[in-house]
């Protein structure tokens, strides 16, 4: 969750920055962690877009990576801060899930395989088995509910990503806050070394 919320941070910042950028590829090969994997950095801006929206001409390449592009991008070439809402929401359910974003062969997408099986009750038969006890129930379920609205089919009733990494930062803060902990160890064992 710490993770995430770095990276929701730094698409806040894209976001909110004077000029608007879209990065146009979020994804989990575009997330790089730090030597120590106590932090994120977003990558890659290789497809990043200035303005609130932008047309995409014809010859410009598809922006975004198979299973995080955003269907209203594919079907109109229109990418706006919400396509980065959208992967940003996939790369949440691939964090709950522990599934790959994009199938293999005629297998669906994250997003079709498992919107379906969220639930307001919650999403236990969703999370990644490798967890097996070792993850907050309730924490699980507000995550994939925040990615649910995260992948709407219509961009404009999407969050911003100011609205996401507030819920982020309120319904997982105590995996953020874990996370934190172990940082602030981390770092002044490192800083007893030297």
């Amino acid at each position: 969750m710490r993770i995430l919320h770095d990276v929701a941070c730094a698409l806040e910042h894209l976001h909110d920055a004077s000029t608007g950028v879209v990065h146009g590829d979020v994804s989990a090969s575009n997330v790089l962690l730090d030597g120590n994997g106590l932090s994120a950095r977003l990558c890659d801006l290789g497809s990043s877009c200035e303005g609130f929206s932008a047309a995409v001409a014809p010859s410009r390449a598809a922006v975004g990576s198979p299973g995080y592009a955003d269907p209203f991008f594919l079907r109109t070439g229109i990418v706006s801060k919400t396509s980065d809402v959208y992967s940003f929401g996939v790369l949440l359910l691939e964090a709950i899930t522990g599934m790959p974003a994009a199938g293999s062969g005629s297998t669906k997408n994250l997003t079709a395989r498992v919107l379906p099986r969220v639930k307001p009750e919650g999403v236990d038969d969703l999370v990644d088995s490798s967890l097996g006890e070792d993850y907050d129930v309730e924490e699980a379920g507000d995550v994939a509910r925040i990615a649910v609205e995260c992948v709407g089919a219509q961009p404009g009733r999407r969050p911003t990503m100011q609205q996401v990494r507030a819920a982020i930062a309120e319904k997982a803060a105590r995996s953020i806050s874990k996370a934190d902990y172990g940082h602030h160890i981390q770092l002044s064992k490192l800083l007893e070394i030297t």
